[in-house]
């Protein structure tokens, strides 16, 4: 049996991408101006979001951050650039961003951790002399037992 020679055609029909090792896609390139298959197009795509997604997000740490990139996520979805149902994933985490910013403010402002000797006093304190957690304002505190627990839900009126 004699060896095949490769065929020069179909190496330039297959997706471009290579591995670490070097080794080559074997999916067929969909895109010629790329030279990329569908999943490694889509990776290349995604990267590039990052970046927009990110540019003026200020770390997802301040609520302008988030809206800015909630507004180049709208952006990306408009021009059709990215799934519907990869923009809703995102949309969602940017709304779990948004809801643990207030907390993460009220931690900033209540407790500072500058100063190791006056934590270690507060924490040698709060030992011998145990004191209420503060509540976040609007927020009602646990209940201490699981008895409790059971019958404040039982109790509570629907919305």
């Amino acid at each position: 049996m004699q060896a095949q020679s490769p065929n020069p055609v179909a190496s330039t029909t297959r997706c471009q991408h290579r591995t670490a090792a070097g080794r080559q896609c074997r999916s067929l390139a969909s895109d010629p101006s790329s030279g990329l298959c569908p999943h490694h197009a889509a990776t290349e795509r995604a990267v590039n979001f990052r970046e927009e997604l990110t540019r003026d997000a200020f770390d997802f740490q301040r609520p302008q951050g988030v809206n800015n990139s909630l507004g180049a996520l709208y952006n990306l979805l408009a021009e059709g650039r990215i799934s519907p149902r990869r923009a809703s994933v995102l949309a969602h985490i940017s709304s779990l961003l948004l809801r643990t910013l207030p907390a993460i403010d009220y931690d900033n402002e209540h407790y500072t951790y500058d100063d190791e000797e006056a934590e270690e006093q507060a924490v040698a304190e709060s030992a011998a002399n145990p004191a209420p957690q503060p509540v976040p304002p609007g927020k009602e505190p646990l209940p201490k037992t699981a008895e409790e627990f059971a019958a404040a839900v039982l109790d509570r009126k629907p919305n």
